[in-house]
């Protein structure tokens, strides 16, 4: 339950998730079980990363099956097929209807502090008072640009994982992608598929095999 203390713009609630995204979602499931009030805080829309910094032909690593969040599970009939990204946002949007989870979108938070009490969260709209903030915005959502990107000259384009979306938004010409973990692959095959020349800078990394003796690694 929300309580107005004062001023309209100020509230107190137990807890405060801040985030939409599964994590945000799976934390409301479980304190939703516990009759612990609560309010989940998005800067944007439900699912916000997946929707607004992925590229356009993104699959996830993991099989279908493995897709379990409390109380709700894959349910179509491709368990050991990969979502696609419309696939992935569509499942996080129907588990926050299915468990009525009390999101708030396009509310940001602009600082989070202690206070006397617990804790003060403030978004653009309201200041949150509440015992337990629990920080579930993510933890790829700052893309590490390495330092030698600064002697890049200026007249080629550079972009992070987060910014690309496909090839036909590229500027003309060979791609160098740095990187080839699961995020370089899939990108550097995509462009190489589309006509393009394309350089993977690989580092020194292990890659384990997609299946073993018959069964999905994962």
């Amino acid at each position: 339950m929300i309580h107005a203390i004062g001023r309209r713009d100020r509230r107190y609630i137990s807890t405060v998730i801040i985030g939409a995204g599964h994590s945000g979602l799976a934390m409301s499931r479980c304190l939703a079980e516990r009759s612990i009030d609560h309010v989940v805080l998005e800067r944007g829309e439900i699912g916000n990363s997946w929707k607004t910094e992925r590229w356009d032909s993104l699959r996830l690593l993991t099989p279908n099956w493995q897709s379990r969040l409390p109380g709700y599970e894959y349910q179509g009939d491709d368990p050991d097929g990969f979502r696609t990204m419309p696939e992935t946002i569509e499942f996080i949007e129907r588990y926050a209807k299915l468990i009525a989870a009390p999101v708030q979108t396009h509310s940001a938070v602009i600082s989070a502090r202690r206070s006397d009490n617990g804790y003060e969260i403030r978004t653009r709209q309201a200041t949150w008072h509440c015992d337990t903030v629990v920080l579930a915005n993510g933890a790829c959502n700052i893309s590490q640009v390495p330092a030698l990107a600064s002697a890049v000259p200026a007249r080629i384009a550079m972009l992070t994982a987060a910014e690309y979306r496909s090839p036909t938004r590229l500027d003309s010409g060979g791609v160098l992608v740095v990187g080839a973990s699961a995020t370089g692959t899939q990108i550097a095959d995509e462009i190489q598929r589309s006509g393009r020349k394309v350089t993977l800078a690989v580092g020194e990394h292990i890659r384990v095999p997609r299946t073993y003796r018959g069964k999905d690694i994962q």
